[in-house]
């Protein structure tokens, strides 16, 4: 099965906290935009992960973000499998094309530790100046067992 690979400047979080009296208001919609995410992968395949989104600050210019975005910033990538190494080829043949129609235009929760300002609260996978989200196929395969 293939390999996927997202990378967001979107808050992407995975605290665990569903609740305000598991944590703080911050830690809830952090998850909320994980859940998010996760329900879009999830809406044509099962997922399997073994780390949550990883976040680090580096230089976002030429990784492929809108040109409103340059400089360092944080990126929160998440790397999972499908299940099914067919489920999100759309009737153009792309490998991810459908994942990257679910994912586009989904709200988000914003202001929370992102680095950047986002003018729609949405994942934006596609606008040449705001892109804010790459989603990426193919980065090595992995054995079902």
């Amino acid at each position: 099965m293939k390999t996927i690979q997202i990378q967001t400047l979107v808050d992407i979080t995975a605290t665990g906290v569903v609740r305000i009296n598991q944590g703080t208001q911050l830690q809830v919609d952090q998850n909320k935009n994980f859940n998010t995410v996760r329900q879009c992968l999830e809406m044509r395949s099962v997922i399997l992960y073994d780390a949550p989104p990883i976040m680090e600050k580096i230089k976002v210019d030429g990784l492929g973000f809108g040109s409103q975005f340059r400089g360092q910033h944080t990126v929160w990538t998440f790397t999972f499998t499908p299940d099914r190494s067919d489920a999100y080829i759309d009737s153009n043949g792309d490998e991810i094309g459908f994942l990257f129609n679910d994912l586009h235009e989904v709200p988000i929760i914003i202001n929370l530790t992102e680095t950047i300002n986002i003018d729609k609260a949405i994942f934006d996978c596609k606008d040449s100046k705001y892109k804010n989200t790459i989603v990426k196929a193919q980065l090595g395969t992995v054995e079902a067992n």
